[in-house]
């Protein structure tokens, strides 16, 4: 009896000392800390490589530590049940020891069945997070572990405020310091949301207003700020929490900033789209935008609910089965949603597609079936792919459409395939073009009435910063011949307010006419000289803004040929007066002018007018057509190919906007030659009157290609004098006068030339012919 007393006194003093060895509140050795066990499945994890590398012998040394971090894990949760319970009947230091190590464990075991998992083949991930066997038992398993976890943060949250207590009473300091923080916090909101009115106001002002085309960060930032006070209360709660989760006692209001950043977040979120939705809405129809919104609200607020769900589990039980199974509900969830979506859109989509034309038969087939109960969703989704899909198309080629080098392939392809098709109505016996000035009558010429294209705004606009001024100015605005030089300095003349203007059209003959006209447009006699002029000017009261067009008139591509043009700027420059002028060259000519003198001419400004581009040349063209007439032209009689960007167009529409593309890609941007050829293309039915727009006649260039170079430079020196004599041409080109008369004959012959007080011009309906062979000659360059 007595033996056995002792080895029961042994034995109780053995277990105090173990009791007392792992449990020592006073040694920093003996923390709470996971188990060995987990421990050591954590070090095995880091030697693992990156699933990438992975030996098929370390896939399977993967499947086994998860399958025994599983196994350790449900031994664990019985475990800390226990510390649980035993908590629950005394809430002693010792008990709350054991329980952290068992909720320790747990953690790590968790983060090791997280990482497992992700580099697990996928036949064991789908075995242990589906919904088999196996899944269904590792969920029962982790909803019991979130029990507990639950009642474990319970009952960690009471000591944590208890703990928070005691260290205020020996230290208030870091607490302190927490709340300054988030008294500076909220200072700084008070301060914004006193002064956000003022501050959105100047950052307005300064980078939005009077900007035609704002930065993108700058109309972001003015969009978002629509809703500046909600933003501001949102990221000073959420910085607020941060700071309050710093300490330890309080660190689980992280839970609580989760759920304000998605919801009060998406919550803005959904504002401003819908915000934004309803003010870019193209549309006025009330329906229309209640399904966009009410699309939006669905769409956004399932993915915050899924977005907090996710996060919550994630930050409770790590990326374990609950959390696939909430991913694969959410998965569902959204199949659901997107069905009702298209059931709310269901009518409209197929209306849509019903006003489609040349729909596939596949279409044709969705459209047919859209009420039939077991395939109207699948056959609602086709068809929202096909107008998706035609959309994108359309805004594809739209968007390319905008760069010139797009656009000239695609109308260099339209017009083949138009040529193509157009061959049967050439051979047609019961059309006659309408020729001369008969043409004139369907498309009007150039007037003082015509409508006033928006073309050439940029240069215009920095052409008055020097034209439209108290300053003295010679400015030069140079462009090819027919692109609009004259109507710009007519809307120049019409602009000034402060000067009197002067148009000048320099006559063929060049300087000393010139004089002339200028004398009378001063109210001088005709033949007044330089210094007579000159003195006028200086002595006038009267501020003039002179411009000189047809300017190139002054200039010869010779030796010497730049004389008449030096002694009119001069002339204008001595005036010292605050008269402007501007002059319009002609661009062949200009490149001569610009090679020979460079800046040593001392222009005040010098700008070159662009090629028109399409939507401007459609617009120029349209307008030309006389519809007051009793049978204005129709293009009904043009057969052309459907194109991707006019598709919505009806086929007389899509007809008259492919014959414009292909005169702009001819004409190359210039309208001259663009409504000279668009004359050219009428055609009358003899048997019913109708005037008929069909493809014209491209000249063939053929034998200017072949042509010695010689002769291309007689054509070149043409087109740079715009009028030229015989002998004019015979100092150009160093060719005798005899060999420039025959290559005159020669060319007149062909048609390339016309002639204007005795002088050679080329001919309007082989100037672009003529200059497109100069350039790819490299003698000219357009």
């Amino acid at each position: 009896m007595q033996n056995l007393l002792r080895l029961f006194l042994i034995f109780w003093l053995a277990s105090g000392q173990l009791a007392h060895a792992e449990w020592d509140a006073d040694d920093i050795s003996t923390t709470p800390k996971a188990n060995n066990s987990a421990l050591e499945i954590e070090q095995q994890i880091k030697k693992l490589p990156d699933s990438l590398f992975m030996t098929q012998r370390e896939y399977l040394v993967v499947s086994n530590l998860l399958h025994t971090t599983l196994s350790l894990q449900s031994k664990n949760i019985s475990d800390f049940s226990q510390s649980l319970i035993a908590y629950r009947n005394q809430n002693d230091d010792f008990n709350w020891f054991n329980l952290e190590q068992s909720y320790l464990t747990q953690v790590s075991l968790t983060q090791s069945k997280q990482h497992l998992l992700r580099s697990v083949d996928e036949h064991t991930r789908a075995e242990i997070t589906g919904f088999g066997p196996t899944g269904v038992t590792q969920f029962k398993q982790e909803w019991k572990l979130a029990q507990l976890n639950v009642e474990y943060l319970f009952f960690f949250q009471i000591r944590s405020f208890k703990s928070l207590f005691d260290d205020l009473l020996i230290s208030p300091v870091p607490f302190i310091w927490s709340v300054c923080k988030v008294l500076f916090i909220y200072f700084l909101l008070v301060w914004w949301l006193r002064h956000s009115r003022r501050l959105i106001e100047l950052f307005r002002n300064t980078y939005l207003k009077d900007k035609s085309e704002p930065s993108l960060w700058a109309r972001i930032i003015w969009y978002a700020s629509k809703a500046n006070k909600a933003i501001a209360w949102l990221i000073a709660i959420t910085l607020s929490l941060q700071v309050l989760a710093e300490i330890k006692s309080l660190q689980h209001l992280v839970f609580l900033e989760i759920f304000i950043c998605w919801i009060w977040g998406g919550a803005i979120a959904v504002s401003l789209i819908l915000e934004f939705t309803y003010r870019t809405s193209h549309t006025s129809n009330k329906t229309l935008m209640a399904l966009r919104l009410s699309t939006i609200r669905r769409i956004v607020w399932t993915v915050i609910i899924t977005g907090v769900i996710l996060q919550l589990s994630m930050r409770t039980l790590g990326k374990g089965t609950i959390y696939y199974w909430i991913l694969n509900t959410m998965y569902a969830w959204f199949f659901v949603m997107i069905v009702s979506v298209l059931n709310l859109w269901r009518e409209r989509i197929f209306a849509y597609a019903e006003k489609a034309s040349d729909r596939p038969l596949w279409v044709n087939w969705t459209i047919s079936k859209k009420d039939a109960f077991a395939v109207r969703v699948f056959a609602t989704t086709l068809t929202l792919a096909w107008l998706l899909m035609h959309a994108l198309q359309y805004r594809l080629i739209a968007a390319l459409s905008n760069y010139t080098f797009f656009s000239q392939a695609l109308a260099y392809l339209f017009r083949i395939e138009v040529a193509k098709q157009n061959e049967s109505i050439a051979s047609d016996h019961n059309h006659v073009r309408i020729k001369g000035n008969e043409a004139f009558e369907y498309i009007l010429p150039g007037s003082i009435d015509s409508e006033l294209i928006d073309y050439a705004s940029d240069e215009i606009k920095q052409l008055s910063r020097y034209l439209m001024t108290d300053s003295p100015a010679i400015c030069v605005v140079t462009g090819e011949r027919g692109i609009g030089t004259t109507t710009l300095l007519y809307t120049l003349l019409h602009k000034v307010k402060n000067a009197e203007p002067l148009y000048l059209n320099c006559p063929y003959s060049g300087y000393t006419e010139l004089l002339e006209l200028l004398a009378l447009s001063l109210g001088l006699e005709d033949d007044a000289s330089e210094i007579q002029i000159l003195s006028h000017l200086r002595k006038s009261e009267q501020t003039y803004l002179i411009a000189i067009d047809n300017a190139q008139r002054l200039v010869k591509p010779m030796v010497g040929g730049l004389n008449s043009l030096m002694k009119l700027t001069n002339l204008l420059r001595r005036s010292k007066k605050n008269h402007r002028v501007i002059m319009a060259i002609e661009k062949s000519n200009w490149r001569f002018v610009d090679r020979a003198r460079g800046e040593r001419l001392l222009f005040d400004w010098v700008t070159a007018l662009p090629r028109w581009n399409e939507k401007q040349m459609q617009a120029l063209l349209d307008s030309r057509i006389n519809r007051d007439i009793e049978s204005p032209v129709c293009f009904d009689g043009l057969v052309v190919p459907r194109q991707w960007d006019q598709d919505d167009s009806s086929d007389d529409e899509r007809a008259k906007q492919g014959f414009y593309r292909i005169l702009w890609h001819y004409s190359d941007g210039n309208p001259t030659v663009a409504l000279r050829f668009f004359r050219r293309s009428l055609n009358r039915n003899k048997e019913t009157g109708v005037v008929n727009v069909s493809l014209f006649h491209v000249p063939d260039s053929q034998d200017l290609e072949q042509m010695p170079k010689p002769m291309l430079a007689v054509l070149r020196s043409i087109v740079q004098l715009e009028v030229a004599s015989s002998e004019e041409l015979s100092k150009c080109t160093q060719l005798s006068i005899a060999e420039v008369i025959g290559i005159v004959r020669y060319f007149q012959s062909r048609g390339y030339l016309e002639w204007a007080e005795d002088k050679a011009r080329v001919s309007d309906h082989w100037y672009r012919t003529i200059t497109n062979v100069l350039d790819r000659q490299h003698l000219l360059v357009k």
